[in-house]
């Protein structure tokens, strides 16, 4: 029975590791590497050796002295050179690896597991799926995963799948009135219509001024790409305003806040929460 994780969410937790395994090239490797997440059967580490799904490694906190044998349940290499980011599933401890004051208490997701689209590479299938343990700034180009496909009846590497959106009607997004759309123009979103949009739930928050007073507004994300988001609200925002965005937000993280514009806001019809999509301007 597959066991369940839950990453996504929870505070950052750093901790000096020691990593020896084989790499993606077969190699043999030796590296010190920190944590980003800790729960006592699953982690979340940096690295800069690139590694398989589904991959064993050897892992030893530094402070304890004191490893085991972890799965590589997911990786993420879109960072090309490293560090990767590794999430690490506990199969056989030698001893207390982690000390008791190394996990945070108290801390749960603040609007559940980010929800994205995967594509088996055994047989392309396609599913979207909640994804508790991994965390949700890692989802994306590069992500790959081992998880059990129905289909093949076996553990086998899944990637992020994008939604291309070239096959949408063109006179769709042309027929679009105006007084929707803000400021862009018919070319830019000509360029958007050609880029992949990632269905990715997530937290989000936005921050803006609204007669004179800061407003702000906890949501979640629908999909996004590399130069915009789409999300659901039950706010009214005003197209061609400017707002905010920090992604992935937690109530107890730095907020690092990123500048957009509200380029439509759409009412779908039986939906109880407004859909606004603002184009990331930096």
């Amino acid at each position: 029975m597959k066991r369940a994780h839950t990453i996504a969410g929870s505070p950052e937790v750093r901790l000096a590791v020691r990593v020896r395994g084989m790499s993606h090239e077969q190699r043999f490797f030796d590296e010190l590497a920190s944590t980003t997440r800790l729960t006592p059967e699953f982690i979340v580490i940096r690295l800069h050796e690139k590694v398989d799904p589904d991959a064993e490694l050897h892992i030893t906190n530094m402070r304890t002295q004191i490893g085991g044998t972890y799965r590589v349940a997911w990786i993420n290499t879109r960072s090309g050179g490293g560090p990767y980011a590794v999430g690490l599933e506990l199969l056989d401890p030698e001893g207390e690896i982690w000390e008791p004051a190394s996990f945070p208490m108290g801390m749960e997701p603040p609007l559940g597991p980010p929800v994205a689209l995967l594509e088996c590479l055994r047989c392309h299938q396609k599913i979207s799926t909640p994804l508790p343990e991994v965390e949700a700034e890692c989802l994306g180009e590069g992500f790959a995963i081992a998880r059990h496909c129905d289909s093949c009846r076996a553990t086998t590497s899944w990637i992020f799948s994008i939604e291309k959106t070239h096959e949408e009607p063109a006179h769709r997004m042309e027929s679009t009135p105006s007084h929707s759309i803000g400021h862009k123009t018919g070319q830019s979103f000509t360029e958007q219509r050609l880029k992949g949009r990632a269905p990715i739930r997530m937290p989000i928050k936005t921050i803006r001024h609204k007669y004179g007073t800061m407003v702000f507004d906890v949501g979640e994300t629908i999909n996004v790409s590399r130069t915009g988001v789409y999300f659901a609200t039950d706010q009214t925002y005003e197209v061609g305003g400017t707002v905010k965005i920090v992604m992935p937000y937690h109530p107890d993280g730095v907020d690092i806040a990123v500048p957009a514009r509200v380029v439509r806001q759409d009412e779908p019809q039986g939906a109880t929460r407004k859909r606004v999509a603002v184009h990331l301007t930096s």
